[in-house]
């Protein structure tokens, strides 16, 4: 699920790019929510899975 989010922000970040290239600022600021969010739902999720590995080592799952 990491690369999917991973391939999202980066996707809708050369998206965004594009449409800040060709509508201005004021019409492109909008599409930047969605790369941030992919990269954040990227960041959890690379955060949960080093957690849940360090649990499953540490015997708690």
């Amino acid at each position: 699920m990491e690369h999917f989010w991973l391939a999202l922000a980066i996707a809708t970040a050369l998206w965004a790019g594009f449409v800040l290239a060709t509508e201005g600022w004021g019409e492109g600021r909008k599409w930047l929510w969605f790369p941030l969010v992919a990269a954040g739902m990227f960041g959890y999720r690379r955060f949960m899975r080093g957690k849940m590995e360090q649990w499953e080592r540490d015997g708690r799952l």
